[in-house]
């Protein structure tokens, strides 16, 4: 028994060195672990991020993508809240708004030809119909001329009932003749034959038949007006499109074609913009707490500040016209689109006393929107009642008042 605990002993003990001198030799070659005093910095950014509301990915959208991510230079947002009778009103700003047409057209060639007549200059100013140009319609005048005098005719034509008349008068007299013949016949068989009988009754035959046929053709004469009719609204049409006008109300800004140059379909000739209403456009955020979404912003009272040229600002108030439901963009720069019209003014120089407009297409703007208007007043939304055209006043009831209605009530008693 000794002798086997000996044996044991000595093989256990020739197992620990082994394993040391294993772990000895693999140390040198084993990479450097991560020092500890790094670790410890790391770790209370990653602690304060989750005490201040999660960790970085929920704090920021944007962590896993912002590489990726879409940027748009032209908007920003940001909330802000300004105390008011003790509540407290949130204040939507959109920063680098842009002021943009709604009006916008550059007028097309309606038709090939050759430019003809006085074209409206750059900066005057057209009506909506207002002629601006016109091109050659020499031929197509003629067409109409020819279209039109077509279209008479056959309107008369249709319009003539001689031809049925005659028949019908015809249908009569062929009629009394085959009577008289059947009379004559009846009472002197030898006086008429029966070959004389029977031609009185094919020409009364013949006579019914004519009526048919005039009618028929004052049917196809009225088809045929119709028809030069049309034609002569084509030919109308055409000339109406050589003749350019204006599609609204608005300024030339661009001329791009003179008399005498040839133009073809859709080749733009001028450019015309409406100036008296402006539409100015921005971004707002979606997440965080400058962001909103559409259905908040929609409707909602905006003041917009517009920085015109020279250091000048312009302030206009108006609504949220529209307020997009498709969110562009991604991570923290999610945002949608929206926009307000305005009305412009105009203003006069001083020196030159010529008409400008006070806002600018083009020109930015800071767009602050009321995330919480004051409600209308209960008084305010008092209608009427129902079957009175107006709201009577009451009168206030008086000590003389009150003393007559008790006698009346001790006499009713």
């Amino acid at each position: 028994m000794l002798v086997a605990l000996a044996a044991i002993t000595a093989e256990a003990l020739s197992q620990t060195s082994g394993s040391g001198s294993t772990a000895k030799a693999a140390t040198p070659s084993s990479p450097a672990p991560p020092s500890t005093k790094a670790s410890a910095v790391d770790s209370p950014a990653v602690t304060k991020n989750s005490s201040s509301g999660g960790s970085d990915a929920a704090a920021n959208p944007a962590s896993k993508d912002s590489g990726s991510s879409k940027k748009y230079q032209t908007s920003s947002g940001y909330g802000t809240t300004t105390p008011s009778s003790g509540s407290t009103r949130k204040e939507l700003v959109v920063e680098r708004a842009s002021v943009t047409l709604i009006d916008d057209n550059m007028v097309p060639a309606t038709e090939a030809g050759m430019l003809l007549g006085e074209l409206a200059k750059e900066g005057q100013i057209v009506a909506k119909e207002d002629l601006v140009a016109e091109i050659d319609s020499r031929s197509t005048k003629a067409k109409q001329r020819v279209a039109e005098a077509e279209m008479r005719a056959a309107e008369a034509s249709a319009e003539n009932d001689a031809e049925v008349e005659v028949a019908e008068k015809a249908v009569e007299v062929s009629l009394a003749e085959y009577e008289q013949s059947k009379d004559i016949r009846a009472k002197n068989p030898g006086a008429v034959s029966e070959t004389q009988l029977r031609k009185d009754k094919f020409n009364w035959e013949k006579s019914k038949a004519q009526v048919k046929q005039a009618k028929n053709e004052k049917h196809i004469a009225g088809l045929t007006a119709n028809a030069k009719k049309a034609q002569y609204d084509a030919a109308s049409i055409e000339l109406d499109l050589r003749q350019i006008r204006s599609p609204f109300k608005g300024q030339v800004v661009e001329v791009m074609k003179h008399v005498g140059d040839w133009v073809t379909v859709g080749e733009p000739i001028m450019h015309i913009v409406g100036l008296d209403r402006l539409r100015v456009k921005g971004y707002v955020l979606v997440s965080g707490s400058e962001g909103a979404s559409h259905d908040e912003v929609y409707g909602k009272p905006v003041t917009i500040t517009v920085e015109a040229p020279g250091g000048k600002k312009h302030t206009v108030k108006g609504t949220i016209g529209f307020a997009s439901p498709v969110i562009e963009g991604l991570g923290s720069d999610r945002q949608f689109r929206i926009w307000a019209e305005v009305d412009n003014e105009k203003l006069i120089d001083a020196a030159t006393k010529q008409e400008t407009w006070k806002i600018q297409p083009g020109s930015m703007a800071t767009m602050t929107i009321d995330m919480n208007p004051p409600k209308t007043s209960p008084a305010a939304r008092t209608e009427p009642a129902k079957g009175k055209g107006k709201v009577e006043s009451l009168k206030p009831v008086t000590a003389d008042d009150k003393s007559g209605t008790n006698k009346a009530s001790s006499k009713e008693r």
